[in-house]
């Protein structure tokens, strides 16, 4: 029962980055029947919400892991590798998760990491998306709490950017505002790099 459960949540979520590809992120809060599946580790409904989180400062120090302890920690989180473009110069990852409580909506989180190297130059570049609002309070308040200030603020298309910086790292917060079928999704995106 727990295999088939989980199954229909991957086919739930391969449908959802296929409908709604076009931008190579495709988060969308789905609501599935009201099943309730055991997980030996989390025990309250708060706990099964933090499962697949990826913290703020796990995302800094992903700037110097390997893409192998990167893509472990994200497997070992219950995230799965949808799109994987490696060339000569640049590689690019695609991982998504998708989480149900008993009593609130599915959320759809995503992460992907794209290298590109010329040269002697490299640089990394992380991008972290939830559709969960008490999420964004949370990396939000982190950044506040751990000395990153507001550099700028601005509007582009669909997404309001503020920048935040702490003096050596600077991480870009969007929220993204999407109509679709008269149906508005917000989703809260994380940028960083190096």
């Amino acid at each position: 029962m727990q295999e088939s459960i989980q199954a229909m949540r991957y086919v739930l979520l391969l449908l959802v980055v296929v409908g709604l590809g076009e931008t190579g992120f495709a988060q969308i809060r789905v609501p599935i029947g009201k099943r309730k599946a055991a997980d030996p580790v989390a025990t309250t409904a708060s706990e099964k919400a933090m499962l697949p989180r990826v913290g703020v400062p796990e995302l800094i120090a992903m700037l110097e892991w390997t893409g192998k302890q990167i893509d472990t920690t994200l497997k070992k989180k219950g995230y799965l590798l949808m799109q994987k473009d490696v060339d000569s110069t640049s590689s690019l990852f695609l991982y998504s998760m998708l989480t149900k409580l008993e009593d609130g909506p599915t959320t759809v989180r995503s992460f992907s990491f794209m290298d590109a190297a010329v040269g002697e130059l490299k640089s990394r570049m992380i991008t972290y998306r939830t559709y969960d609002k008490n999420e964004f309070r949370d990396i939000s308040s982190y950044l506040l709490a751990n000395n990153y200030q507001k550099t700028n603020e601005f509007d582009f298309d669909e997404a309001k950017h503020s920048l935040y910086s702490n003096g050596t790292q600077e991480i870009r917060l969007k929220v993204i505002t999407t109509v679709r079928d008269k149906r508005t999704f917000i989703a809260y995106e994380l940028e960083l790099g190096k």
